[in-house]
């Protein structure tokens, strides 16, 4: 099971490294900054709805995201 801490995680390395601010991306996406800080967090788990703004605002295709959940998720599993 994918949890939402893991997609966060995922999400927050993606954006920091596009070099934008949660403000930013949460704009670009046409998101509440304080709910996109809670998809980050773990708080919250995305729609798919919201993964698809988060990837264009990322400059991305939506499968890139989920791959890269994906990978972390195969990485964590290896691990554990």
């Amino acid at each position: 099971m994918v949890s939402a801490e893991l997609v966060g995680n995922v999400i927050t390395g993606l954006r920091k490294s596009k070099g934008m601010s949660q403000e930013v991306l949460s704009g670009l996406a046409g998101l509440d900054r304080t709910h996109y800080s809670k998809i980050e967090r773990g708080l919250r788990s995305p729609t798919i709805d919201t993964l698809f703004k988060i990837a264009h605002a990322l400059d991305m295709a939506p499968h890139e995201v989920v791959t890269a959940i994906e990978r972390a998720l195969a990485e964590k599993l290896a691990v554990v």
